[in-house]
């Protein structure tokens, strides 16, 4: 019976060690039964590197995290033929070469300042970085507007047509028979016509200003400008004035002329009332000044911004400087009254004088100035700039020359100039 039993055992395990070496028609060799459902569950569940980066991408950073992804498997990756990117360039990396994000909360929003800064430096491909311009050029057009100061002021030089002025020299006596007629202007003595106020019938002023020796000094200057930082530049200016010379009335003399005739003892006056006796007129010649000129500016914030670099800037500057100007001339006409002539009403009733002077000779004159302005950046390397202020030059020094004594006057000086200028300067970057 035992015997049977052991039998029986041993076939049953020869068959089905038989049987399993058969499966997948392969005898001899084992085959677990449920590696090929694992195989399957694996090519469908399992962890693959290249699927699961797949699966784990994304197209935005709103966009929610896939399922099955664990946070540090997601990747950002868009399609450049995606409807909606306008087939933007990309880099290898998935993102634009330049890319505009356009939000700020992706730059320094939730995330902070400092990531932002990070952001940009990653996402921003590294450029050459433009070098800041330090020298620029100008050229500016301007005038100047004298508001102080006379030219020639005639108490310091009393040599021009004389200080003095005596009616009674051109007095005219006629006799004719018994008849003596006599032409004066009334009992005037002589007077300054040059001193203010001495007398109600003297008119006129006793000094000449800058603005009345010439028209508008228009001025062109030419320089080179350092900008040391962002709100401080110095510049070095050489320019070129020029003013013509103007024709002026100087003081007039107004008086009564009298005629008085005797006749065997008997008198007889008659008189013409407010004539004019005297007037004089003075012509100067034209200015032509040079200039040197350092200084400083200072910018402040704009006051108008717009897109890119249109922006217009306020600033403040000083300079000082050194001018050379010509010499000054004046030629002074008199006309004076022929009293007979005027009476009667003939003509030639004026006689007229001559007198050529020397005011200043040519010399040097130091200048400084305040001015304000702004500044408009028209282009990334061209500005223009409009300014005023306030300008003084120092008092010119008088010609020698011979006073009424006979005494030669030397080192007598005028008044300084003040005066307003109006500069409008273009400056361009090299």
């Amino acid at each position: 019976m035992r015997l049977g039993t052991l039998t029986l055992s041993a076939t049953l395990s020869a068959a089905l060690l038989s049987g399993c070496s058969f499966i997948n028609g392969q005898p001899g060799q084992f085959k677990n039964p449920f590696a090929k459902q694992k195989a399957a569950q694996s090519g469908q569940y399992g962890y693959n590197q290249a699927s699961a980066a797949q699966h784990c991408q994304i197209a935005t950073p709103r966009q929610p995290i896939p399922r099955g992804c664990r946070p540090e498997q997601v990747t950002i990756g868009v399609n450049p033929q995606a409807p909606g990117y306008g087939g933007q360039n990309y880099g290898t990396n998935g993102f634009p070469q330049q890319p505009q994000f356009g939000q700020p909360q992706y730059t320094n929003g939730a995330y902070g300042s400092a990531v932002g800064q990070a952001q940009s430096a990653a996402y921003h491909a590294p450029g050459s970085r433009k070098r800041k311009p330090q020298l620029r050029g100008s050229l500016s057009l301007g005038v100047e507007k004298s508001i102080g100061g006379a030219l020639l002021d005639f108490g310091a030089r009393s040599d021009l047509a004389g200080s003095l002025y005596n009616p009674q020299l051109f007095n005219q006596t006629i006799v004719d028979g018994s008849t003596t007629t006599t032409y004066t202007a009334n009992q005037l003595d002589a007077v300054d016509i040059y001193a203010p106020n001495q007398f109600d019938n003297i008119s006129g002023t006793q000094t000449i200003s800058f603005d009345d020796v010439w028209s508008t000094p228009a001025q062109i200057k030419a320089g080179a400008e350092y900008i040391l930082n962002e709100s401080t530049t110095v510049f070095a200016n050489g320019g070129y004035t020029y003013a013509e010379g103007r024709s002026g009335s100087g003081p007039a003399v107004n008086a009564t002329i009298y005629r008085q005739e005797d006749t065997a003892g008997v008198t007889e006056i008659t008189e013409r009332l407010d004539q004019r006796i005297l007037s004089t007129s003075y012509d100067f010649s034209d200015l032509r000044q040079y200039d040197l000129e350092v200084g400083a500016r200072r910018y402040f914030n704009p006051v108008i911004k717009s897109e890119g670099y249109r922006t217009v800037t306020p600033f403040v500057g000083a300079s000082v400087g050194v001018s050379h100007v010509n010499a000054v001339d004046v030629k002074v006409t008199s006309e004076q009254a022929n009293y007979r002539r005027t009476f009667e009403g003939l003509q030639g009733s004026t006689v007229t004088s001559n007198e050529n002077a020397r005011l200043y000779d040519a010399q040097w004159l130091p200048q400084g100035q305040l001015n304000v302005g702004a500044e408009w950046q028209v282009t990334p390397g061209f500005a223009i700039a409009a300014e005023t202020g306030l300008k003084i030059q120092g008092a010119r020094e008088y010609a020698d020359f011979t006073n009424a004594a006979g005494e030669t006057i030397s080192g007598a000086k005028g008044d300084a100039n003040i005066s307003v200028p109006v500069t409008l300067r273009g400056s361009i970057n090299f």
